[in-house]
């Protein structure tokens, strides 16, 4: 049984594909991904091995851009899917005094499934979806901060002394 599964992986790794063909995998794959199928499972659905499917987006083109806007519209509909199970009411039971109470079991699941699919997407898109607050000091779009300098040889006695006493009313404000 192993041996036959062995094989017939071998036979679809190693079968050739027609561009036309290629052009309409690729496509199908990467809509069942938009819809927040993994890539793995669309390849399995459609019937063409992950590791051909990822050779052919490595390749770049349109195969690239096609699986990275299809990766993207994944990991979107996975945080949709955080919003449905969690606004999803868990399993009630009745207890012995006749009251409606929710199964922590099935409370305890519900909270896993977010918690999981929430790691995942601080992982996937840490970006979007991360928890990480960061204060970052850049320049104008993101780019290094300039720094100016001053030549205080050029400056004249007055504006030296100037200087010093704004300094100085600085130092005094700030105690």
């Amino acid at each position: 049984m192993i041996d036959n599964m062995k094989n017939n992986s071998d036979e679809c790794a190693m079968k050739t594909y027609a561009d036309k063909e290629k052009d309409k995998l690729i496509d199908k794959v990467c809509d069942m991904m938009s819809t927040g199928v993994p890539c793995g499972k669309s390849c399995e659905k459609i019937g063409v091995p992950k590791s051909t499917f990822l050779g052919w987006t490595k390749a770049g083109g349109r195969a690239a851009d096609r699986y990275a806007l299809a990766r993207e519209e994944m990991i979107h509909s996975l945080a949709e899917d955080v919003l449905l199970i969690a606004d999803k009411d868990p399993v009630s039971v009745i207890d012995n005094n006749g009251i409606a109470r929710y199964d922590s079991a099935a409370v305890q699941h519900q909270r896993l499934r977010v918690d999981s699919r929430k790691w995942l997407l601080s992982k996937m898109m840490p970006k979007v979806y991360g928890d990480k607050v960061a204060q970052e000091h850049s320049g104008v779009d993101g780019g290094p901060i300039n720094i100016a300098s001053l030549n205080l040889k050029n400056l004249t006695d007055e504006e030296l002394s100037n200087m010093e006493q704004l300094i100085e009313k600085g130092n005094t404000e700030e105690q």
